[in-house]
């Protein structure tokens, strides 16, 4: 690839491609619906635990697919309108100048996220004190995080951005990292604890990951220097890099979710079975924790290594070219010293813990709280998730429920999301960042998610029989099959 402006061209292009892509199609993490007491599938993602007791007696996923697209550099405004207005306006146009694209001028690293995925069948099943799930899916992440504002400006700008040249910078931590995989997943919840206000469960989902392809670059040194508008100096970089090039089955790997639930209940507890009494039991409050996507993909036969380098001259950085993944390999091979080559190439999942809470106001009405920590740190060849911080109110019934979410990526109030959920029914459509589309905000990314589904919110004992509702202090849930 040329290193001219056209970097910056390249950097446009694919940010709006990125865009256009997901208005017309994962959210990070669906904190519209997954909160939801009528999640079902939707819930476990974020804790498996949450399938005991859940609303829906049986809940189905058909299809759905999920577009997560953020970063802090670049930005889109539109000219005279809100984005999605400019948007429709190129489109019956065919004029693209609709959009200015810019960069933040912010203080602090850079990132940028991608998450997608296209939902296949899924399942939650309550059996009582215990609950299964099934799922498959195919997921793509990418991550692009340790990226100084330098480094940032010059990929905005093209290495030829004048005010930089001649000055060292340092770079340390950055890593990029991709991968495409599908996931056969199984899921088991347990109720352990029915007794006076007091209700708790565990859950454990396990994932056979065949993976599509992979790649990633991560520098544990980064010490460079561009001198002008054609010579750049690595002063020292350090690191490993590999390619595993796309394939049906190009590697595998192993993944793993954990999570417990705790719950106030409204009503006393005691002898409790999920939907062998016909109404859920009512709770004050709800809180989990869940450490989630724990392990990893392993490619054998991929194009990787490690480098250890001291100076690099590049005299003419705009001549420098790649051609595929050998071209990649022989360029740093050949420009660094202390390379050393393999074959395999192993990516971790975007490791995560997270923190849930719910809170009942009232009837139908609730206010949830959650967030999630990445746990991939160091310089090694893991995909990460943003640090997320969500509010999310909401009124729900079985058949129809709205919810508001407010969300902070990377922990930061400068840029909060707001978005909107709605199910109606079978059918949920939602996007935890939705003002920037409608307003005159600047965009800095964009998700969008849907879901269609079989719900069957009452178990065969207590579909057309006689509602018996669970008796707080009786030791036992009543049976619904009484006749009127």
């Amino acid at each position: 690839m040329r290193a001219r402006i056209r970097l910056r061209n390249a950097a446009h292009i694919l940010f709006c491609c990125l865009l256009i892509v997901g208005f017309h199609a994962r959210a990070q993490e669906q904190i519209g619906i997954a909160h939801s007491n009528y999640a079902g599938t939707d819930a476990v993602p974020l804790n498996p635990a949450r399938m005991s007791g859940q609303w829906s007696w049986m809940d189905i996923n058909i299809v759905g697919a999920d577009l997560f697209v953020w970063n802090d550099h670049v930005y889109v405004n539109g000219q005279s309108r809100s984005v999605l207005g400019e948007m429709r306006e190129s489109i019956r146009t065919s004029n693209s100048d609709h959009f200015i694209i810019n960069e933040s001028l912010d203080p602090g690293t850079r990132h940028v996220f991608v998450q997608a995925s296209a939902k296949g069948p899924a399942l939650a099943l309550s059996l009582g004190k215990n609950s299964i799930g099934a799922h498959v899916s195919t997921r793509f992440a990418l991550s692009l995080t340790g990226v100084g504002n330098d480094f940032a400006r010059f990929a905005f700008n093209g290495l030829t951005y004048a005010p930089q040249h001649g000055i060292r910078y340092n770079d340390d931590g950055l890593r990029l990292v991709s991968a495409a995989w599908t996931e056969f997943g199984v899921s088991f919840a347990r109720q352990l604890v029915a007794r006076d206000y007091h209700r708790l469960s565990a859950g454990l989902t396990a994932k056979y990951l065949l993976g599509h392809g992979g790649a990633g670059l991560a520098f544990s040194e980064l010490d460079y220097t561009v001198l002008d508008t054609t010579r750049a100096v690595i002063h020292s970089a350090s690191g490993e890099y590999g390619l595993a090039m796309p394939a049906m089955n190009a590697g595998s790997g192993f993944g793993f979710d954990l999570g417990i639930s705790y719950e106030r209940t409204l009503e006393e507890a005691d002898g409790y079975i999920p939907h062998s009494s016909c109404d859920p039991l009512p709770y004050r409050y709800r809180l989990g924790f869940s450490l989630i996507d724990l392990g990893g993909l392993h490619f054998a036969n991929a194009m990787s290594g490690t480098f250890d380098a001291s100076t690099a001259a590049f005299e003419d950085y705009t001549e420098v070219q790649t051609n595929g993944e050998e071209g990649i390999d022989s360029l740093i091979s050949a420009s660094l010293s202390g390379f050393q080559r393999t074959q395999e190439l192993s990516i971790g999942l975007p490791t995560a813990a997270s923190l849930q809470f719910d809170y009942r106001v009232l009837d139908h009405v609730y206010v949830a709280a959650s967030a999630v920590q990445n746990l991939s740190f160091g310089s090694a060849l893991r995909l990460r998730r943003p640090n997320t911080m969500a509010i999310v109110p909401r009124f729900e019934t079985q058949r129809f429920e709205v919810a508001v979410p407010i969300t902070l990526y990377e922990y930061s109030i400068r840029r909060p999301g707001f978005g909107l959920m709605l199910r109606l029914n079978n059918l949920v459509v939602g996007s935890d960042n939705l003002l920037p589309l409608v307003s005159r905000s600047s965009l800095y990314g964009m998700d969008l998610y849907f879901r269609l589904k079989w719900t069957i919110f009452r178990s065969p004992i207590c579909r057309g029989k006689k509602k018996a509702k669970h008796r707080a202090g009786d030791g036992n849930a009543l049976p619904c099959d009484v006749p009127e």
